[in-house]
């Protein structure tokens, strides 16, 4: 019976292969792209979930309160591990600390004595403990890295990274330089870590070895860096909530009374870490939850709109087949059987789709991944859980697109069927047909609505002023502990006239880094009720970023005890204008008396998701970490020579490398950015398939009404007017689909863009341009088909039953 099914389902898709193709496409389309969301989904939801402790694996998290905020910080004070351990750990089964930096010098010594062979390491280091691969999973080489931890001066690679600093082999015994600082041996080679994990590192260097490595003190509480990074391991069947709280106990009895700010400690779950955008991570990417799930309801939405049109296109053939649903009828054909036949043919379509979808998933996953910056594979036969995907979603769409025309085919009577005499209204009644075209339009308005102010919040990103002037600035970063040497060459670089202007500072005005302060005001005797970012910087600086000042002066170089505050700062001290500030005092830290000599015009220090910190501008050539130089961009290659030129004047051993300031402010938007390129594709694909649908229903209205258009035609009717007849029905459902859409999109986008601080306001043009756009697609769709029924000769039209 089953074969019987299957070979007259295939007959019927021969006969009609208009109808089977635009089916097949709309289908292959929707679950393309819901088998790529799945993957991604997947991906994104597998990260560090591959360690047996996952679970149980916590970071500390510190929580600092202030009156007017909260400030969180994924790192611990340096002291917390030791304190933890002379105490059992606070009955943690383990615990383990670990720091980390982006990026390294890296020179490899000669055993020879030839010149060591310099490498630019762009990826993550970290300096661990032996207890780090106890917590965590990581895969070992022929020799346990373990041991190697708990002595100075030892360093383990993975295997990548072994091989571009040794690719003769034998890495194992050889001595390589970090930042020219650490002198370290290879003590084992494991295998590069997996993508789809948030610690990322391409090298692992003994803890011990960060002593002498690291110019912070590790052994007060004054230091609180967000790289030092602090994870325990709970016990089978503890609570986090209460394990949270005895920490917080723990660390309140033992911190100093005068620990900077009102701190409190989180647990945060290791399968948290890669979702949650306020703390971050060492891969230095997160991505929310409610993304996951926006492009997860994406994909039903994409299936669904396919499953419409399915049900559009059946619908619109329904007629034609009236006569056949009488014929085995009367040859017997109960209703279950015919309903199973019509089912068969939706399965069989729905197959040879999800056949047709798996070769344009290989096709398009690589540009996904280039798209997105993941490593996704796709294997069905290694791959259970996208097997069952599959097997599911192929039956959800067969009985969604399949049940309603099977039951509507079923119902005919064998002798109004063979008459001919089936109406119009038993084959699609009229509010089921507009309702799906309403959803299927609406579903497509909200992507595009969506699509289009994404689109504006990343031009705002683009266009608005940051405060400063980012345009043509070169940044080099300098090497660590070594940044004040450059200080005496500035004048050298300005010898060549490709080279406007040149300073050096801690960071540039806007990046992602930043110091933070507690600080005394005007003699009090409490810190103040927020902390300060620092910016460390030369007399140049204001200058070369063009910082406006609001009032006061700028400090030179010589200047040791006095800064320079922004407005937020003057603002959230109660300051009432610029002047006033002036010649007011702070104490910085424990000791550091300083006098206010001006202030500057905000300027943005953060990515705009965040707001313009208070803050606190002085000197200070140990800080001294970049180097910026306003070049003249007609001469590019030879500022580029120049600065590389004196920068072998003061770091030797060092690679030169540099970035344009305004492509790394650009890199802080890149997942908005990937975000508002996806929206764009699904949102030209649903709007393809929904037009895919009209074709199909203005094909069942010219279908039913052919004698209508044909007197129409010999009553003197014009083309016009024919396809107006068919058009204006759907023009309406349409509009009221952008009724609709508009306050889903509106309540969606406004939950987007709480996410950032500075954000575009939602006015009404997008909206109407989203409304206009999808009218004028559905017109250009609808009048293809309506102007090939109204050019149909009438006579033939005529004769037809």
């Amino acid at each position: 019976m089953l074969k019987l099914y299957f070979l007259t389902a295939f007959r019927s898709l021969l006969r009609n292969k208009s109808y089977s193709l635009l089916n097949i496409a709309g289908l292959a389309l929707g679950i393309t792209c819901s088998i790529l969301l799945f993957l991604v989904i997947k991906y994104e939801l597998s990260y560090d979930a591959f360690h047996s402790k996952a679970d149980r694996i916590y970071r500390v998290n510190t929580e600092q309160v202030y009156e007017d905020g909260v400030n969180q910080n994924t790192g611990t004070r340096f002291p917390f591990p030791k304190l933890l351990r002379s105490n059992d750990k606070l009955g943690m089964e383990n615990l383990t600390q670990m720091y980390s930096e982006e990026g390294a010098q890296i020179n490899i010594l000669s055993d020879n004595g030839a010149a060591p062979k310099r490498f630019l390491e762009e990826g993550s280091v970290a300096f661990v403990e032996p207890e780090y691969f106890e917590l965590f999973d990581i895969p070992q080489g022929e020799m346990d890295p373990q041991p190697g931890m708990a002595e100075p001066n030892n360093v383990v690679l993975t295997q990548s990274t072994a091989a571009k600093y040794f690719p003769e082999g034998n890495s194992v015994g050889k001595v390589i330089k970090f930042n020219n600082s650490l002198t370290l041996k290879v003590t084992s080679v494991i295998p590069d870590y997996p993508p789809n994990t948030d610690f990322p590192f391409v090298m692992l260097i003994s803890y011990p070895s960060f002593k002498s490595y690291s110019p912070l003190p590790l052994d007060g509480f004054d230091v609180l860096s967000s790289n030092q990074q602090l994870y325990v391991l709970l016990p089978e069947g503890a609570s986090p909530e209460a394990k949270e709280a005895e920490l917080n106990a723990f660390i309140k009895r033992l911190q100093p009374k005068d620990a900077r700010g009102q701190e409190t400690y989180l647990l945060q779950p290791l399968s948290d870490i890669h979702f949650n955008p306020d703390f971050g991570n060492y891969g230095q990417r997160t991505i929310s939850r409610e993304i996951i799930w926006s492009m997860a309801l994406i994909g039903v939405f994409l299936v669904l709109v396919a499953c419409i049109n399915f049900v559009n296109l059946a619908t619109a053939q329904a007629m034609k087949r009236a006569k056949e649903v009488g014929v085995r009828k009367v040859m017997g054909s109960s209703k279950s059987q015919l309903m199973l036949q019509f089912i068969g043919e939706t399965l069989l379509i729905t197959l040879l789709a999800t056949f047709v979808s798996i070769i344009l998933v290989e096709l398009a996953l690589p540009y996904l991944n280039s798209l997105l910056e993941l490593k996704i594979t796709f294997s069905l036969l290694q791959d259970p859980v996208l097997v069952l995907f599959l097997v599911a979603e192929v039956l959800l769409v067969t009985l969604f697109a399949g049940l309603y025309p099977a039951l509507i085919l079923s119902r005919f009577q064998p002798i109004a069927a063979l008459k001919s005499k089936v109406s119009t209204q038993q084959v699609a009644g009229l509010p089921i047909r507009q309702g799906l075209v309403v959803l299927q339009f609406t579903i497509c308005q909200v992507l595009i609505i969506c699509t289009i102010l994404v689109n504006e919040q990343m031009d705002y990103f683009r266009t608005k002023s940051l405060g400063f002037n980012k345009d043509a600035v070169v940044t080099v970063q300098l090497p660590s502990q070594a940044g004040k040497k450059m200080l005496p060459l500035r004048e050298e670089m300005l010898s060549n006239a490709a080279i406007r202007k040149v300073s050096l500072a801690a960071a540039p005005p806007s990046a992602n880094m930043t110091w933070g302060s507690n600080f005394t005001y005007n003699n009090s005797s409490e810190d103040a009720n927020f902390q300060a970012n620092m910016k460390y910087s030369d007399e140049k600086y204001l200058d070369l970023y063009d910082i406006k000042l609001a009032a006061g002066r700028a400090y030179s170089d010589n200047d040791s005890a006095v800064v320079l505050i922004n407005e937020t700062m003057r603002h959230k001290l109660g300051i009432a204008s610029p002047a006033e500030a002036i010649g007011k005092t702070l104490k910085i830290g424990r000791d550091k008396k300083v006098s206010i000599i001006g202030v500057v015009s905000d300027f943005h220090q953060h990515p705009l998701q965040q707001p313009i910190d208070p803050t606190i501008m002085m000197t200070n050539p140990d800080t001294y970490y970049f180097l910026s130089a306003k070049i003249d961009l007609s001469k590019k290659q030879e500022a580029l020579s120049h600065l590389e030129k004196v920068w072998g004047m003061a770091y030797p051993d060092d690679v030169f490398n540099y970035e344009f300031l305004d492509e790394t402010i650009a890199d802080f938007y890149q997942e908005e950015a990937r975000q508002n390129k996806l929206f764009k594709i699904f949102s030209f694909i649903a709007i393809f398939i929904g037009c895919l649908g009209l074709y199909g229903l203005i094909a069942f209205m010219a279908a039913q009404r052919t004698k209508e258009v044909g007197i129409r035609k010999v009553l003197g009717a014009s083309i016009f007017n024919i396809t107006y007849l068919f058009s204006k029905e759907f023009i309406k459902l349409v509009l009221v689909a952008f009724v609709i859409a508009v306050p889903i999109a509106y309540y969606l986008m406004t939950l987007w863009l709480q996410d950032f601080t500075y954000r575009i306001s939602l006015s009404y043009e997008p909206f109407l341009l989203a409304g206009f756009a999808t009218l004028l697609i559905a017109l250009v769709t609808m009048s293809t088909q309506a102007v090939k029924a109204a050019m149909a000769n009438p006579v033939v039209s005529l004769k037809s039953e």
